[in-house]
């Protein structure tokens, strides 16, 4: 698939979609044409598709290449164009397209079968983006204060800087102290007894 933009990125091989690095196929990873001419599979498309913000005019998705508009159908993703000619190179058993469709954020494929209304032959793939998990919420009390506190995280440096402070507190500045206060480095009065 070409590019009208010599100098925008290519897929690293002709038959894999440059987004998962999936080989094409039939079904789920059928080469959708973007009006860009960049190729990428359904699964990506519908993906990016499903993830645009809401203030997105008209669903527009930006081509992950070049940022070129390209226009979704009512119909969603698999309404796009297929890149004939990477169909053509897959095996002979995948060339035929199968027809898919969206349902809501799942993306829905009819396999064979005898009875069209069993809900067993058609497969999905679920292709709304991931939400951040709800974060826990901390422990009260002590647990909870400690656990908010990021300097309580690091509970070795702290130990060490407080060592160093002690040592530096009994070599250096006591005797510089001492030294001040009695005009020499004997800070320890000796007794002699005499007997």
């Amino acid at each position: 698939p070409g590019s009208p933009n010599p100098t925008s990125p290519k897929p690293t091989s002709p038959v894999e979609c440059s987004i998962c690095f999936n080989t094409y196929d039939n079904t789920f990873k059928t080469p959708k044409l973007l009006q860009c001419s960049h190729v990428f599979c359904l699964e990506c498309v519908a993906r990016l598709s499903t993830g645009l913000p809401p203030h997105q005019p008209e669903d527009q998705l930006p081509c992950p290449f070049c940022r070129q508009l390209t226009s979704i159908p009512l119909e969603g993703a698999p309404a796009l164009k297929t890149s004939k000619e990477l169909l053509a190179t897959l095996p002979p058993e995948l060339q035929q397209e199968k027809v898919l469709w969206m349902e809501g954020t799942k993306l829905c494929c009819r396999q064979a079968s005898e009875d069209p209304e069993n809900p067993d032959s058609c497969i999905s793939i679920d292709v709304a983006m991931s939400k951040p998990e709800s974060p826990e919420a901390p422990p009260t009390g002590l647990a909870g204060r400690l656990s908010r506190c990021d300097m309580c995280d690091d509970w070795k440096r702290i130990v060490l800087l407080s060592a160093l402070i002690i040592i530096l507190f009994c070599i250096i500045l006591w005797p510089v102290q001492c030294a001040l206060k009695t005009g020499n480095l004997r800070c320890f009065t000796r007794t002699v007894t005499m007997n």
